[in-house]
């Protein structure tokens, strides 16, 4: 294994590199800054397949450190950093060897058409939980979601919890967050604008999802606001067995999107 000049490796957490990657932790450095963190080889490694390319990555000077240096030297910006620099860098008690910054301009916005000729949007709105909302972003990827749209009242979408959930989701979706109102906008046009609630009287696999068609999903406790709620015009729920009263939003959401995919292949209304 080659060695590495002393000075290479980041030991302090004043470090200008760290200390900006250590404020992405925080919602308020990550909209300052427009980028977030990546942590794990698994999520690093599919963020990279997709052709994105990361500000900046810390690799722990280690065996596993070194060799993904090996394998990524000649593309991307490396750093080595000290054991404890990369626990700096994550919430959780025992982070991978690898933290990767990715800006949140490099990723493309724009409505993905890839899989269905029509709309098929989920509207996150006051989901509070980053594992839930990881899910859902998760879930709308494999659904061919063709835009997801989180609400100010969410959790942050780049949330590490959510991020970590995610899997390398955010890569592959288009990701967006507006208000109340731009919400509201967005889904005039669209034809089905379906609401999920536990106390509906249509069951989800009654609905016809095959055209253009919106998904609102809500708090988790206080379900969707007021302003989402006069747009929507179908209302709809997950029948289930022995008094089970509902799902948490992520199951929830991720049944529902699913089943909106499993239609539009039935009924051949993908490209």
């Amino acid at each position: 294994m080659a060695q590495q000049p002393s000075d290479a490796v980041v030991t302090s957490l004043h470090n200008p590199a760290i200390k900006r990657a250590r404020s992405l932790l925080r919602r308020k450095g990550r909209v300052e800054e427009r980028a977030f963190l990546v942590e794990g080889v698994r999520a690093v490694t599919d963020a990279l397949e997709t052709g994105t390319r990361p500000e900046l990555i810390f690799l722990r000077d280690d065996e596993d450190g070194w060799r993904l240096h090996d394998a990524w030297s000649e593309q991307f910006h490396l750093r080595f950093a000290s054991e404890s620099v990369i626990a700096s860098l994550s919430d959780v008690p025992h982070p991978q060897s690898v933290v990767a910054i990715f800006g949140m301009d490099d990723l493309d916005a724009e409505p993905r058409y890839d899989v269905w000729q029509q709309d098929l949007i989920l509207v996150a709105d006051g989901v509070r939980d980053p594992g839930n909302m990881g899910t859902l972003i998760r879930s709308a990827v494999g659904a061919g979601v063709t835009e997801c749209i989180v609400s100010p009242e969410s959790v942050d979408p780049f949330n590490p919890k959510c991020v970590r959930s995610a899997m390398g989701a955010h890569f592959q979706i288009s990701l967006r967050q507006l208000s109340s109102d731009e919400i509201v906008r967005r889904l005039e046009p669209v034809e089905l604008v379906a609401l999920a609630d536990a106390n509906a009287d249509q069951d989800y696999d009654e609905v016809d999802w095959t055209g253009s068609t919106a998904l609102i999903v809500g708090n988790e406790a206080f379900g969707v606001n007021q302003s989402l709620r006069s747009v929507a015009n179908a209302y709809v729920r997950i029948p289930l067995a022995r008094g089970l009263e509902s799902f948490n939003v992520g199951v929830a959401g991720s049944h529902l999107v699913l089943e909106a995919a499993r239609q539009r292949r039935s009924g051949k209304a993908h490209q």
